[in-house]
């Protein structure tokens, strides 16, 4: 393999990572407190008013999805970091199932529907090899492998369909009057992210 395909393929293959850290730190949010009149409200809007942040693409939201390393990581390949996870999030929706409470613990059947880094990052690797094979980019200099790269990306990840996943059940626990969600969550959410 030349080493424009290895500058292509480790390019892409820190931007799938990119993605994958990205979507952990996004649900961090979860631990959000809900403070709606009655129980059932104040679950859902625990639940709901991050999701809905990253719904809706709020640009303070969208910012803050990404570490400061993964912004200059993504920035240093040619991308806008903002453009990036937008791009990422097409698509990205939710619908709650019924909630059931018990005293100060209540759960949820959360149904996120998104795009996946697993997919994202295998239609990468496939325009690695397609680019390394063709040897199209083979007399490129290093700007234009970036600049290809960066492209490609974005191309790619705008065009992965979002797949709606199996429901996570999402535990809240009751403090005062406030819900919140339980952290465990996290790790559930990232596995059917990555795909």
């Amino acid at each position: 393999m030349n080493s424009k395909a290895l500058d292509f393929k480790s390019i892409s293959i820190r931007v799938a990572c990119v993605a994958a850290v990205m979507v952990a730190t996004s649900f961090l949010l979860l631990g959000l407190t809900g403070c709606g009149p009655s129980n059932e409200e104040r679950i859902e809007q625990a639940i709901s008013q991050p999701l809905e942040a990253i719904k809706s693409k709020d640009e303070a939201t969208l910012a803050s999805l990404l570490s400061d390393d993964a912004k200059q990581q993504i920035s240093d390949i040619g991308i806008d970091p903002v453009t990036y996870i937008s791009t990422f999030l097409d698509g990205f929706d939710y619908t709650l199932g019924s909630i059931d409470i018990n005293k100060d613990t209540a759960t949820v059947d959360v149904t996120i529907t998104c795009k996946t880094t697993n997919s994202i990052f295998a239609a990468l690797d496939q325009k690695a090899k397609e680019d390394f094979e063709s040897g199209a980019s083979a007399n490129n200099t290093e700007e234009q492998t970036k600049s290809e790269v960066a492209e490609s990306t974005l191309a790619i990840i705008s065009a992965a369909a979002p797949v709606t996943h199996d429901p996570i059940t999402v535990t809240l626990h009751k403090v005062d009057k406030s819900w919140v969600v339980d952290s465990d969550i996290n790790g559930a959410l990232l596995k059917a992210l990555q795909g």
